[in-house]
C-alpha cells in the first residue's frame, strides 16, 4: 500500500492524506488555509485557484508530515467535483470514487470510535445519497441500513432563519444552526406549534408550516433564495420559536431512532450531530454507549473516503492531525524577538488566568472538527461573571446569547457536571447540566455547558494547565472557545494570533509556550 489522498470539495472543504509508511491519518480543512469560513472548493473558483489551492496542500503534506508526493490514489468524493484533473497535482496511479456522502460520514465516525459494532446514524442537510442515512458496522465493514425521507440539516437551518437575533447578522446561511441552538434556551417551546414543526424536519414543506400554525412566514415560495432575509420574529417571540424549534427536532428524531435496536452501541454524525442537546438527550435516556466524532459535519468526508478505500485495521485517533500553524518554523523566532515573547510556563499562564486575564493558545497540529479543543484556543476564568460578556463583545465580536464551553480533568468532572457517564467528551459533543453554580461564565441560560474533559494522555498542555489552575483555585474549571474572531475561521499563522491579540480585548498570546504581549504599534 501507498499513499493516500482524499479530496472534499463542496462546503467545508477538505483534504485528507494517508501516510503508508507511518500508518497515519492526516486532514486540512481549507478554510483555514484560505481565511475563509464554510469555503467551498469547487464553487466559484478557477480550476487555476483549485490547482493551486492542492499544490498548497500537498507541500504541507510533504513539509510537514513527511508524506512523499507518491500516491496509489486520489480519492473525489463523489458529491465534490473539480474543475482541474488532481493528476497534474499529485504524482498518482488512479482517481477514483469508492463512496458516497453518507457512507463517508458513516465511515469516518465508525473507525474513529472505540466500538466493534455499532448503529451509526449519518443525518444532515443533505447529500447525494440523501439525508438521514442508517448503517450498522460490525468486522465486515459498514453497511447501509436504512434511508429516512427527511431533512433534519435544511429544516433546521430554515428555523434559524425565522428569528433576527439569528439571522440578521449572519454572514452566512451555514451560521444560523449553530446560533439557533444557542438561542434556544432562552425560551420556551409553543406546544401547539411543535407537531407541525416536527413534521417540517421529515416533508421540509414550507407552505405547509405555515399553514398549520398560522404563522406569518414570508418568502414562501422560496425560502431558500436568500434564508438570511426570512426573520419574521424577534425578541421573546423569536426565542419561543427556537425553542420550539429545537423541541421538535428533538421529538422528530427520537422518533426514528426507537425503530432500531436499543441493545447496541449507537454512533450519530453528519452535520446534525453537532447538536449537542439532542446529543445529551441521547445519552440521558438510552442505557446506551454513545460516540459523536470530532468531526461529524462534512470537513470529516475526506477522511471517511479513505478509511471505504482502505479500512483501518485499528482505531484512529485524528484530533490534534489538523493544519500546522503554517509558519512556525521560518518565522516563530523572528517573532519572538519583535515582541520580546519570553517562555512561560503552565504555572505562570494559570496565574494569569486567575488574575483575570485572556489568553490566546497556540500549540502543534490544529484540532480536526469545528471546535477548538486546546490546540488553537481562547481561554480565561469561567469563575469570573461578566467574562461572557466579555469574550462576546470585545474578543470574538458575536452575539450576546452564545454560549462558551468548559474543560476539566475527566476524573473531576463529576464535581462539577450531571452526566450518565462522562466517555467520549473530549470533543464538545455534548451539554450536561452544570452542578454548582460558581461558573457563571460557563453556565447557559437553560443550566447546561458543552463540556470538554480532558486527560494528560488527550491534551498534555491542558491537563498541566488544569493542575496548576487547580493549585490556586477552588473551582478547577476553565473556559475555552476557538482561537478566531467573527468572520474568520481558526486561525493558521503566527500572524493570525497577533492580529486577534492586537486588534481585540485579549491580554496574551501563548504560541508553543512563548508568551506574547500587545504590540505597542498597533
Amino acid at each position: 500500500m501507498k499513499n493516500l489522498v482524499s479530496i472534499f470539495a463542496g462546503h467545508d472543504a477538505n483534504i485528507s492524506f494517508y501516510h503508508a509508511e507511518k500508518d497515519k491519518y492526516y486532514s486540512i480543512e481549507i478554510e483555514r488555509l484560505v481565511k475563509k469560513r464554510y469555503f467551498r472548493l469547487h464553487e466559484d473558483n478557477s480550476a487555476e485557484y483549485q490547482k493551486d489551492i492542492l499544490e498548497k496542500c500537498r507541500d504541507i503534506a510533504e513539509k510537514e508530515w513527511g508524506i512523499e508526493n507518491d500516491y496509489e490514489a486520489v480519492l473525489v468524493c463523489s458529491d465534490g467535483y473539480l474543475n482541474v484533473d488532481p493528476r497534474s497535482t499529485f504524482n498518482v496511479e488512479k482517481v477514483t470514487t469508492v463512496a458516497r456522502h453518507h457512507e463517508t460520514h458513516a465511515s469516518a465516525a465508525f473507525y474513529m470510535s472505540p466500538f466493534k459494532e455499532a448503529l451509526i446514524v449519518s443525518y444532515d442537510g443533505g447529500g447525494d445519497d440523501g439525508h438521514f442515512n442508517v448503517y450498522v458496522g460490525n468486522k465486515d465493514g459498514v453497511k447501509p441500513l436504512d434511508r429516512i425521507t427527511a431533512d433534519f440539516g435544511g429544516g433546521y437551518l430554515l428555523c434559524g432563519s425565522l428569528v433576527r437575533e439569528v439571522a440578521e447578522k449572519s454572514r452566512h446561511q451555514l451560521a444560523l444552526s449553530g446560533k439557533l441552538m444557542g438561542l434556544c434556551g432562552y425560551g420556551k417551546a409553543i406546544e401547539e406549534h411543535v407537531p407541525a414543526f416536527q413534521e417540517f424536519f421529515f416533508d421540509r414543506d414550507y407552505k405547509k408550516l405555515a399553514f398549520l400554525t398560522g404563522l406569518p412566514l414570508k418568502n414562501i415560495d422560496n425560502p431558500w433564495k436568500n434564508p438570511l432575509d426570512n426573520w419574521v420574529f424577534e425578541g421573546q417571540e423569536g426565542y419561543d420559536i427556537a425553542a420550539t424549534a429545537q423541541e421538535a427536532f428533538e421529538r422528530a428524531f427520537f422518533s426514528v431512532l426507537d425503530r432500531y435496536d436499543p441493545n447496541v452501541p449507537l454512533i450519530l454524525t453528519g452535520g446534525c450531530a453537532l447538536n449537542v442537546l439532542v446529543n445529551e438527550k441521547v445519552k440521558c435516556l438510552y442505557n446506551r454507549p454513545l460516540y459523536v466524532p470530532p468531526n461529524p459535519h462534512d470537513g470529516g468526508l475526506s477522511l471517511g473516503h479513505l478509511f471505504r478505500y482502505k479500512e483501518p485495521t485499528k482505531q484512529v485517533d485524528i484530533t490534534y492531525s489538523g493544519l500546522p500553524l503554517l509558519n512556525k518554523r521560518t518565522d516563530l523566532k523572528f517573532y519572538v524577538a519583535k515582541y520580546n515573547a519570553t517562555k512561560v510556563t503552565k504555572q505562570q499562564i494559570a496565574r494569569l488566568i486567575k488574575d483575570g486575564k485572556i489568553l490566546g493558545l497556540v500549540y502543534g497540529d490544529s484540532e480536526v472538527g469545528p471546535r477548538a479543543l486546546g490546540n488553537r484556543s481562547i481561554v480565561c476564568d469561567p469563575n469570573i461573571a461578566d467574562m461572557k460578556d466579555i469574550l462576546n463583545s470585545k474578543v470574538k465580536f458575536r452575539e450576546w446569547y452564545r454560549p462558551f464551553a468548559p474543560f476539566c480533568k475527566k476524573e473531576d468532572a463529576h464535581k462539577y457536571f450531571e452526566s450518565r457517564d462522562f466517555d467520549n467528551l473530549e470533543y464538545m459533543s455534548y451539554a450536561p447540566r452544570v452542578k454548582v453554580d460558581t461558573l457563571p461564565s460557563i453556565t447557559h441560560v437553560d443550566g447546561t455547558a458543552r463540556l470538554q474533559t480532558v486527560t494528560e494522555e488527550s491534551h498534555p498542555h491542558f491537563y498541566e494547565l488544569l493542575t496548576e489552575f487547580g493549585k490556586i483555585s477552588e473551582t478547577n474549571v476553565l473556559l475555552n472557545t476557538s482561537f478566531n474572531i467573527r468572520g474568520y475561521p481558526i486561525l493558521s499563522t503566527i500572524e493570525d494570533a497577533l492580529y486577534a491579540l492586537n486588534k481585540t480585548d485579549m491580554d496574551y498570546v501563548v504560541i508553543e509556550d512563548y508568551l506574547f504581549g500587545k504590540s505597542e504599534v498597533q
